[in-house]
């Protein structure tokens, strides 16, 4: 079975309604230098393990954030209106992974400056608590 993490990739790499905006430009942990825009990152914040008396369960709650990186204020939020789309309140089956729940639970605008230190890059974080379970 797949990790949470690619099953995330390979199900939002499917979706037309995204890569329309960001072609296969996502990427884990942080945004390659030199990356074309718009582009989206995914980084695992933490990972909470679920524990019963027996020990831990195969239930997991990690919170996954997702960065927008866009040009513009409206072509950050017209992608981050996709992904709550996609995303929000998912339950089911991604990519042979079973979710019972995504739940938004952060949203944060803002404006980065790139490595070459004059380029203003427009961000979205929207960052998801997911209860998937681990086999």
């Amino acid at each position: 079975m797949a990790s949470l993490e690619d099953a995330l990739v390979t199900y939002l790499l499917s979706q037309t309604t995204l890569t329309t905006h960001i072609d296969r430009r996502l990427k884990y942990d942080l945004l390659p230098e030199g990356s074309k825009f718009p582009s989206l990152v995914m980084i695992n914040i933490d990972d909470i393990k679920l524990h019963a008396l027996s020990g831990q369960t195969s239930l997991e709650s990690p919170n996954i954030q997702f960065t927008v990186y866009a040009v513009t204020r409206t072509e950050v939020e017209t992608i981050g209106e996709v992904l709550k789309t996609l995303l929000s309140d998912f339950q089911g089956t991604m990519a042979g992974v079973p979710v019972q729940y995504m739940k938004l639970t952060n949203e944060l605008k803002s404006t980065d400056t790139i490595a070459d230190g004059t380029t203003k890059i427009k961000t979205m974080d929207l960052e998801y608590e997911i209860n998937f379970t681990k086999e």
